[in-house]
């Protein structure tokens, strides 16, 4: 096996090691229900079309909670899905 010599940042003493690793594992952990602060623009989260495991439109178990695709326009043919919108 070839040991590779990368460039690196200088090693933090012990203390402040623990520090960054701990502040890095809070930072990529679920939140804990606590809410955030969107900015006022944010546009508002999307809810939820229903509760529990199975769409009860389509009988499926486990799938999204709400239809991915989206109509952008009211009177156009434009739909979005993941924030693209295409113009039909």
């Amino acid at each position: 096996m070839a040991i590779l010599n990368r460039p690196s940042p200088p090693s933090l003493p012990r203390e402040q090691q623990r520090e960054f690793e701990e502040l890095i594992r809070k930072a990529q952990a679920p939140s804990s229900g606590e809410t955030t602060q969107l900015h006022p623009d944010a546009p508002e989260l999307l809810k939820p079309e229903f509760e529990g495991n199975i769409n009860p439109k389509t009988g499926e178990k486990g799938g999204p909670k709400r239809e991915p695709v989206g109509r952008w326009s009211v009177e156009g043919g434009d739909w979005s899905f993941k924030g693209r919108v295409t113009d039909f």
